[in-house]
């Protein structure tokens, strides 16, 4: 395919107009032209890529680039680095609307590369998002996802992809969404790329999230992510606190946090009986899980005294986590007891993890005790066989 000679103009004139003031800037659009007119077109794009993020942009230029360089070029280039190109440009763009109207022509260049598609029609959301249409933007995000869905690997798109989601449903309060997908994003991200004070706020988010997020009984796994630490021995350390004592249900820590919660968080004061029952809940999973496998049968008074709740709550409450499938076992009303067979599997803090070395301690003493019994008694058994 020839080359446009406007575009070739275009380049050159920026190169003279340049070259009494700056000679490094001069002789960078010196290169862009040359590589145009040479039709060394992935050259081009990697220093176009290089270039739009130069300084001499702080100012303004890179609608002007995109239109006399880039748009000539847009059937020549990886889609992929089109979209970068053009999410680059629109940092130029006054207004929303005015940003999605010069995307959207976009899409339909990249329709056949799902990755580039994605990461465009993110984008778009994400603007869409600013202008309050939610809606739309919910939408564009559904196509994403089942386009995410099909790419086996992990990729800098996945990253922007839940951010975004995630975004959207924090904007809708929706609070166990958003801690799934914002520790999707931080599983995507490279950590490196976020500033303390961002690492901060996303921590606190996710923090907030877990204790409000319906069905979500599980924060083992934000206590273990080294984003948690950017809230450690800050004026949000008491939300740190809160989350151990949640993950091992304690309810007696709760109680005591409950001042401290009421003051730092609004949002956690008004759904105080929302935390109550989460906490109670995870007080029993708690209660089975460090009991053994082979003593799993517990006393009414135990829970009651674990959960802090009445003896004639009990039974509602195992109830509960037995309907929420956080347990499973048989209610033995006349005896008192629960037979639990099983407790649902979760991320385990460090307090935790001791606890079940300690546990694996001992059941390694009974295999081996079985062993020297059966061991000893096999003569006799090959004896009398």
């Amino acid at each position: 395919m020839a080359t446009n000679n406007k575009v070739s103009d275009f380049l050159a004139a920026k190169m003279a107009l340049h070259q009494p003031s700056n000679a490094e800037l001069s002789a960078v659009w010196g290169e862009l032209e040359h590589l145009y007119t040479r039709r060394l077109w992935h050259e081009l794009t990697v220093r176009l890529l290089s270039f739009v993020r130069d300084e001499s942009f702080q100012d303004g230029g890179l609608i002007e680039l995109y239109e006399n360089v880039i748009k000539d070029i847009e059937d020549r280039i990886k889609p992929e680095s089109l979209v970068q190109l053009a999410q680059r440009t629109i940092d130029e763009v006054a207004e929303v609307t005015d940003s999605i109207k010069f995307l959207e022509p976009i899409v339909d260049k990249v329709k056949h590369t799902p990755l580039a598609t994605i990461s465009l029609n993110t984008t778009i959301a994400e603007l869409r998002m600013g202008l309050g249409e939610l809606e739309e933007a919910k939408k564009l995000l559904a196509d994403c996802e089942k386009m995410l869905n099909a790419i086996n690997s992990v990729t800098p798109t996945h990253a922007d992809y839940y951010r975004v989601a995630a975004q959207l449903k924090q904007i809708q309060s929706d609070h166990a969404g958003f801690y799934t997908d914002a520790l999707r994003f931080l599983g995507c991200v490279d950590m490196d790329l976020l500033t303390d004070a961002e690492k901060a706020m996303r921590a606190f988010d996710l923090g907030l999230a877990a204790l409000l997020g319906k069905n979500i009984y599980n924060v083992g796994e934000l206590l273990s992510h080294d984003i948690i630490n950017a809230l450690k021995d800050t004026d949000k350390q008491w939300l740190v606190d809160l989350l151990y004592a949640f993950n091992s249900g304690d309810v007696g820590r709760f109680k005591e946090m409950k001042a401290v919660m009421g003051q730092q968080s609004p949002d956690l004061a008004s759904q105080e009986a929302l935390l109550d029952e989460k906490f109670k809940l995870l007080a029993v999973m708690e209660i089975v899980f460090q009991r053994g496998t082979t003593n799993r049968r517990v006393g009414f008074a135990t829970i009651a005294e674990g959960a802090q709740v009445p003896a004639n709550e009990v039974e509602l409450l195992v109830m509960k986590a037995l309907s929420k499938k956080l347990v499973k076992g048989t209610i033995n009303q006349i005896d008192a007891v629960v037979d639990f067979t099983w407790v649902q599997p979760r991320v385990l803090d460090v307090k935790q993890l001791a606890n079940m070395q300690a546990r694996l301690g001992d059941w390694l003493l009974a295999v081996g005790k079985a062993s020297s019994l059966i061991t000893a008694g096999a003569p006799e058994l090959v004896a009398a066989h």
